[in-house]
């Protein structure tokens, strides 16, 4: 507030005029302030990683847009109500100390979240604070592991095919050569008939067994090049009619039912082909789940998450999968069919990271099981 009108002489003009100074300076800087509290607010509710902010009492003092999204609930006043989203989050968060990291695995309804916790403790106007990130790593560690198998596959297909294309040669030879002994008998080895059908079978089953080793090579080398992904905007509706239209030789031999459902209007943003042959693959594999199932169905549904990605499932009446398999059921050269290659899947969960998706199964609700396809949709303007 301005000094009054006194005019009580040069002493107090002087102090007057250095009063509106100071009085503008302090304006100046507590309108820097506020521009700098929004600057930060804006940084924070712009950043990539879900923040929360907690003081000694344990009350929430900021939490950021990410972890509201992160969370699927209004901002929580407390510490304790964390436990809706998870109840061992509440005694983590109270347990992490300044540069402390943890590491919570959380199941969401169709996603699976691989959360690093990392705290870091300050103090503001005499007021203990504790700051925690929430950063889910799960795309990162399947990058990681599909990066180590192709690595491993390399090596494997390399040393294999090194061995075995000379083993065909040679076994091949030997087919030749004797099948020539015994078209000439004049110039026949001196070989028994029994030796020579000895030496003929145990030929032919080199053979045979050396290039069933180079189909199953040749399948996995498919794992360790996945081409680049053709990005662009696709209708689910459309993609998952296509697909029925080309199980439908398969669905209508094995006398499956496969129904749709997809939300309106639903866009991807996907190489569209690469997508295609992950859901083929899928309801192939539905179908011959279903071989023993009477009234057999299979399900294809997409819908849009709360985080706005598109959610495409495959899902069936089927017997479902063993819990003891479902952490096992992505894994390179694992199966559970008989005369499986245990690629598919594997291949499928890679063509799905490239898209920058992840792919998951559980069981469902009534039984069989349900894989779900998470994938960008397309950037809102």
């Amino acid at each position: 507030m301005p000094i009054p009108e006194l005019h009580k002489g040069r002493v107090f003009d002087k102090l007057e005029d250095a009063y509106r100074i100071l009085s503008a300076q302090f304006t100046r800087l507590n309108l820097q302030k506020a521009a700098n509290h929004q600057y930060l607010e804006a940084v924070v509710e712009h950043v990539g990683v879900a923040l929360v902010s907690l003081d000694d009492a344990g009350q929430v003092a900021m939490m950021n847009e990410r972890a509201r999204r992160l969370f699927g609930q209004p901002q929580p006043l407390r510490l304790k109500s964390f436990a809706r989203f998870d109840t061992r989050l509440p005694e983590i968060l109270q347990r992490l100390g300044d540069s402390d990291r943890d590491l919570l695995r959380v199941q969401r309804s169709d996603d699976t979240l691989q959360l690093v916790l990392y705290c870091t403790c300050f103090t503001l106007l005499d007021r203990r604070y504790k700051l925690v990130s929430f950063q889910n790593i799960r795309d990162e560690l399947e990058r990681r592991e599909i990066e180590s198998w192709q690595k491993l596959i390399r090596v494997l297909t390399h040393e294999i095919m090194n061995s075995v294309t000379p083993i065909i040669s040679l076994s091949k030879l030997i087919q030749e050569t004797l099948a020539a002994d015994n078209a000439n008998p004049a110039d026949a080895l001196t070989l028994t008939s029994g030796e020579r059908s000895d030496l003929q079978r145990s030929a032919d089953a080199v053979h045979s067994r050396s290039s069933g080793l180079l189909d199953f090579v040749t399948a996995y080398r498919s794992f360790a090049s996945v081409p680049v992904p053709a990005i662009s905007h696709a209708d689910m509706h459309s993609l998952l009619e296509r697909v029925r239209t080309l199980m439908a030789d398969a669905l209508e031999s094995q006398q499956v039912n496969m129904d749709i459902q997809c939300a309106q209007g639903l866009v991807v943003h996907a190489d569209i082909r690469q997508i295609e042959q992950v859901l083929i693959n899928l309801s192939r594999n539905a179908i011959e789940a279903l071989a023993d199932t009477s009234d057999p169905r299979i399900l294809l549904r997409a819908s849009r998450s709360d985080q706005g990605r598109v959610l495409v499932q495959v899902a069936d009446n089927g017997p479902g999968i063993d819990p003891a398999h479902l952490d096992n059921i992505f894994v390179p050269f694992f199966t559970t069919k008989r005369g499986g290659t245990g690629v598919g899947l594997s291949i499928s969960r890679q063509l799905v990271q490239a898209n920058k998706g992840f792919i998951s199964v559980k069981s469902g609700e009534s039984g069989g099981s349900v894989f779900t396809v998470s994938l960008p949709a397309p950037a809102q303007h």
